[in-house]
């Protein structure tokens, strides 16, 4: 109910501009673009979440120079041919009761030349390590005056359009942060050397934004907390910018923004990062401004945003991701129905991980982001239907609950004496944890739609057929794969689904073998060991370890936390077979062959196949037979909660 709520659903004045409540829908990259250019699926997508009920959406990150790309799918802001969709943008938040901002940046050091086709800027010839590592022009006088006139010229464009304001972005290592930073910027003249020199360029863009907008369009400027660079700035230096920047009288709000790439690299944005990371930051900017401050980073559900508002620590709360997951987050608060909601895990399958790919984000959780214009409303079924789903995994649990909704009868058959399938599974890692989320949301739905589960029993064909369906769907999922090599079948050759079900006794020295998959499957078990004080050796035939991590920014956290603890790497080498405790390898690019001696216990991380065999024993035999997630390719949890749902629409 409201009532549990007393500050979460208050207004707030920024500017001159009143917010309905605390809650930000905030900027990030979501690669929604057509040609750079906003369109439909974006507007809708905003939309979704002005209806859901966030009280702001601050829409971004927004280049304003084509220099300034850094992955494609981005919305840019320089030409006057995006005011027509600007303008549609802020009329689809508008009616739904909300407010628009848009976010302004320049990329700096951090542009992709391959995209824009020329050259980066920044303050100093001093590349950017991360990302594209390319060495940026030092910016001339020139250059400056032109970035200056490019904020501007963006910022008219979005008062044109109607919208409500703009955010500077000055954090992440982008432009205006990395004048900021005596680490990037080393200059000799005015724009360098002394922090008032630094400020320079910043405070040019705020003032000339401000002259050009007027003060009844709401400024808001985004501020890093801490640069995590060797002899950059810190919260101290951060606090004193922030108190300038209020001086200046031009800005509304300070948005607490993240550091530089390199420096989070050993922080990252997955679940292993403890929630509202960036609260001791937001605290600080309290200390130091009497602006208002705007919380962001890991606050993922309203009991959390609540009390960091009661306790002082900002004056909104930023739920990017926790409204990407679900964007009726705010309503659903507002009612009281806290256990309806579709939490964010932070596993970062479908928004990071696809954002850096340059391919439009959407959520392990919700198959429906960025397809709302498209997808987002179930109508009912023209014929009611029986429907018998047999697998409570993520698949079979969202194929069941979307029927349901849409006026099925459904039957839902487990095996286990639980719901939840591979899930729980890779749940019971504590470093992945938060993947409950994706069965406690699930499970709570079977409950409130009234679809009937049958826990602890083996559907066969006979039982199938006894329950006279119109529809089944076999969402079964998958069986360990144990490659065809010598002593794979010794009683000390274990999987990964062994280990965390504590089905077998794991001796001491252990070596895990990832078979290509290079996901969580193989790292979290060997985290998971590593924390019980086991010696750990991975092998893998790839490049490096754990690869497919670095697209969710999860490699590098997960290198920090396991190599302390001793853990081995045995990148480019092969499984070739098990005697005894004796595992020999192969290395794949010198063709050599070598042996791990005194191995206690073999961890295989070699993946899964389908097991369709009950899916193969219906066909034919039922009106309707659908297979459905892993049971008919093994991928992740983000696919399959996406077949369910398109299955359970279209049944």
């Amino acid at each position: 109910m409201e009532g549990q709520f007393k500050y979460l659903f208050t207004p707030i004045k920024l500017g001159n501009m009143t917010v309905r409540n605390r809650i930000y829908f905030g900027p990030h990259g979501n690669m929604m673009a057509t040609n750079y250019i906003l369109d439909d699926r974006y507007v809708e997508y905003q939309r979704a979440r002005a209806r859901g009920g966030a009280g702001l959406n601050i829409a971004g990150m927004m280049p304003v120079m084509k220099n300034s790309r850094d992955l494609a799918g981005i919305q840019e802001i320089y030409d006057e041919k995006v005011i027509p969709m600007l303008r549609k943008l802020g009329e689809a938040v508008h009616g739904e009761g909300g407010r628009i901002l848009v976010q302004l940046v320049h990329t700096g050091r951090e542009s992709d030349i391959e995209l824009s086709r020329l050259p980066t800027w920044a303050p100093s010839a001093i590349p950017s390590p991360v990302m594209f590592r390319h060495v940026p022009k030092a910016m001339e006088i020139e250059d400056i005056k032109e970035v200056v006139s490019a904020f501007v010229r963006s910022a008219e464009f979005a008062k044109e359009a109607g919208l409500d304001g703009v955010e500077l972005h000055g954090a992440s290592g982008y432009l205006l942060h990395e004048f900021m930073s005596p680490v990037v910027n080393q200059r000799a003249d005015k724009y360098g050397g002394s922090l008032e020199n630094r400020l320079r360029f910043p405070l040019e863009v705020v003032d000339a934004v401000r002259k050009a907008v007027g003060n009844d369009f709401v400024i808001g400027y985004r501020l890093a907390g801490d640069d995590f660079l060797q002899g950059g700035n810190t919260i101290d230096d951060y606090k004193e910018i922030a108190g300038r920047l209020e001086d200046t009288g031009q800005i509304d709000f300070i948005h607490v923004g993240g550091p530089f790439y390199e420096g989070i690299t050993g922080i990252g944005q997955g679940m292993q990062i403890p929630l509202g990371f960036y609260t001791p930051y937001a605290v600080a900017f309290k200390e130091a401004v009497d602006l208002p401050i705007l919380n962001d980073f890991r606050i993922n559900d309203p009991v959390q945003a609540e009390k960091i508002l009661a306790n002082g620590q900002g004056d909104m709360v930023g739920m990017v991701r926790a409204l990407i997951a679900d964007p009726e987050l705010p309503t659903k608060a507002r009612e009281g129905r806290l256990e309806e909601i579709r939490s964010c895990i932070a596993c970062d399958q479908g928004c990071l991980g696809r954002a850096f790919k340059g391919i439009p984000i959407t959520c392990t959780q919700n198959a429906v982001v960025g397809l709302e214009g498209e997808i987002g409303t179930l109508e009912p079924a023209k014929t009611r239907k029986r429907v018998v789903v047999v697998g409570g995994g993520p698949a079979g649990m969202e194929t069941a609950r979307v029927a349901r909704m849409r006026g099925h009868e459904v039957v839902l058959y487990e095996r286990e004496n639980e719901l939840g399938g591979q899930v729980n599974i890779a749940a019971k890692v504590p470093s992945r944890k938060e993947f409950s989320g994706i069965t406690r949301y699930l499970v709570k739905q079977m409950e409130i739609l009234g679809v009937k589960v049958k826990l602890g029993v083996e559907a066969t064909p006979e039982l199938v057929e006894r329950e006279q369906p119109d529809v089944v769907v076999i969402a079964t999922g998958t069986i360990p794969f144990r490659p065809s090599l010598p002593g794979i079948d010794q009683e000390n050759v274990v999987t990964v689904g062994d280990v965390l079900q504590n089905k077998v006794k794991i001796g001491q020295n252990i070596v895990v073998v990832d078979g290509g998959d290079a996901h969580w499957q193989c790292c979290a078990t060997a985290e998971y060991l590593l924390d019980q004080g086991k010696q750990v050796e991975i092998i893998t035939p790839l490049l490096f370890v754990g690869m497919e991590l670095a697209a969710t920014a999860d490699l590098a956290p997960f290198y920090f936390r396991v190599r302390p603890k001793g853990c081995v790497f045995s990148p480019n080498t092969a499984l070739m077979g098990i005697s005894g405790n004796t595992v020999t390898v192969l290395d794949v690019y010198a063709n050599k062959t070598r042996t791990i001696e005194a191995v206690d216990t073999v961890v295989l991380a070699t993946g899964s196949r389908a097991n369709d065999k009950l899916y193969q024993a219906l066909k034919r035999k039922v009106k309707e037979l659908y297979a459905t997630g892993d049971c008919m390719s093994p991928r992740l949890a983000l696919d399959a909660i996406y077949d369910g749902y398109n299955l359970g629409r279209n049944i």
